[in-house]
């Protein structure tokens, strides 16, 4: 992406004025205000610097300039963005083109059409390997629709495409090599990864036979034309499927995928070996709202499918969990002779107060506190007629009082789990995991010390910065961030705040914060074994954070 031309839209457009087309903004100090367009709020937390031509919303953190302003409200890629703001300005795009990228780029894309056919070969003269598939539940239908291969040991595929012209170096670039100019998937069956443009961009390899060196799975390294955040398994084959019921099925893996579809659940896609990412998100949601998560039936699985459904419902999308409680995963269900009418999908935030209640002992504080954990964050993502259905049933389910639980909820921040601008490098706004919450903590002591004007408080958390020395630093010396910092001075004087007294609440919770975050680290250093400065190290922290909730 050449650098002037996204320099001239941003010179061309008023960040204030464009944003105004989307958002009702009124004039705060030397910013503007007005409700965020990405979550659902009553109080304005969104703020623009019409400065630095910079936004930021304090309630779901999502910051960023015109350009990301505008791919987000219109769910657009950056090159989408970019041409469609360059035509409406007037803006020659003749050098956003580049003809040595789309020349290496159709080099990728050959080279990887005849790995496949080398792998589909290869998978026809090993017959045990044929064998295996069947016996996981695959048909030879299905195995030969979804180009299925396999890949011998022996680097016989980099000598076949040497002997046709190929150089290493372009071999090695679509990701078919290793370090040591090996062939990158030996032993392994072959998946090809064909994305929803019908391109072929890669493949996933798995062990077979399994052995005791080696993950399970690998993928094609990240190149030119494949991205793992952006990548699904099957959205090619299940668009039709997915545009007709406007329903979507998320799963894990490629065996989950291939198995379900093969047995007719066909408006199914799977994230294949990696988190659930907001850039998939991106893509699914032009086609739907609805998507049920079909997630691994243990403890792992669990964890991906909140945090999914997190993603989803802070993305405005109705969200629910398919139960197949008899099965370790949806191929182990469809593999073990289960049908379709022995599956059903629930709301997930019914699915959550479920697994609470068999899980956790509700009778006690701690049984209470795991669930509210687990349940608000979700609920906090709900319009607010379902938020007072669900305050109310967890009131009565957990005997609090609902007062309680509004008030919890609204010191809850509005998560909305944001990978979206890691594949977007230009933006010069720095843009950073806001989930975590002792970055939060930071960042709010940070804005106060400014406000306060008193540097020398930095000090008193610096055992904490050591760890998180890119914020303080940022603070210092970064000029985009110090705007940011302003937005949130201006946010948080609207809210009466005394700001002396929530520097000192900020600066014992951050201690304890850390303190939990570096006792646990501790804790999972000693596993099975006994050195004694770590125990002792522990014992310090655990004295340290007593003395702070005592003092509380």
């Amino acid at each position: 992406m050449n650098q002037q031309i996204l320099q001239e839209i941003k010179e061309k457009l008023d960040i204030v004025e464009f944003i105004s087309n989307y958002v009702e903004l009124k004039k705060a100090g030397n910013y503007y205000k007005g409700l965020c367009p990405f979550h659902q709020e009553k109080n304005p937390s969104f703020f623009v610097s019409p400065q630095k031509q910079i936004f930021k919303c304090f309630g779901c953190n999502i910051a960023g300039d015109v350009v990301t302003f505008y791919m987000r409200t219109e769910n657009l890629s950056f090159k989408e963005a970019i041409n469609n703001l360059a035509q409406k300005l007037n803006i020659d795009l003749k050098y956003l083109e580049n003809s040595d990228n789309l020349s290496q780029n159709k080099k990728l894309l050959e080279i990887n059409r005849i790995a496949l056919n080398f792998f589909k070969k290869n998978l026809i003269n090993n017959p045990s390997v044929i064998n295996y598939l069947t016996q996981r539940g695959l048909t030879k239908e299905t195995i030969e629709k979804f180009d299925l291969g396999y890949a011998e040991r022996g680097s016989y595929l980099r000598d076949y495409l040497f002997n046709l012209g190929y150089n290493l170096d372009l071999i090695k670039e679509a990701g078919l090599l290793n370090e040591k100019n090996e062939d990158k998937f030996q032993g392994r069956i072959i998946f090809p990864l064909i994305d929803h443009k019908k391109r072929l961009v890669g493949f996933t390899g798995r062990l077979y036979p399994e052995v005791k060196y080696g993950p399970k799975y690998l993928n094609t390294a990240e190149n030119k034309i494949f991205k793992k955040s952006k990548f699904l398994y099957g959205l090619v084959y299940s668009l039709s499927e997915i545009e007709k019921i406007k329903e979507i099925i998320i799963v894990e893996g490629q065996f989950d995928f291939l198995l379900a579809y093969q047995n007719g659940l066909q408006n199914i896609v799977a994230v294949s070996g990696s988190a659930f990412t907001q850039d998939q998100v991106n893509i699914l949601k032009t086609y739907a709202k609805n998507f049920i998560l079909a997630f691994d039936n243990d403890e792992a699985g669990f964890k991906s499918s909140w945090k999914s459904a997190l993603m989803l419902m802070g993305n405005k999308l109705e969200v629910w969990k398919l139960n197949f409680e008899q099965a370790k995963d949806l191929a182990d269900f469809f593999n073990s002779n289960y049908n379709l009418n022995q599956i059903k999908k629930i709301p997930f935030i019914d699915y959550i107060i479920n697994y609470c209640l068999d899980n956790y002992n509700i009778t006690n504080l701690e049984g209470k506190r795991q669930t509210l954990d687990l349940v608000l964050p979700l609920i906090k993502q709900l319009d607010n007629i379902k938020q007072g259905y669900y305050i109310s049933q967890i009131s009565k389910i957990l005997e609090l009082k609902e007062e309680f639980l509004l008030k919890e909820l609204n010191e809850l921040d509005k998560i909305v789990y944001n990978n979206f601008y890691q594949e977007n490098s230009y933006i010069s706004i720095p843009i950073d995991n806001y989930n975590e919450r002792l970055e939060n903590l930071i960042e709010r002591y940070l804005t106060f010390v400014s406000i306060l004007n008193i540097q020398e408080k930095i000090k008193t958390i610096e055992e904490c910065l050591n760890e998180y020395n890119y914020l303080k630093d940022k603070f210092l010396n970064d000029e985009y961030y110090k705007e940011i910092i302003n937005l949130r001075i201006n946010y948080e004087k609207e809210l009466n705040i005394d700001f002396e007294k929530e520097l000192y609440f900020l600066e014992k919770e951050i201690k304890k914060e850390f303190y939990r975050k570096k006792i646990k680290e501790y804790r999972n250093l000693i596993k099975g074994s006994n050195a004694e400065n770590i125990l002792s190290e522990v014992k310090l922290l655990t004295d340290k954070l007593r003395e702070l909730e005592k003092n509380q």
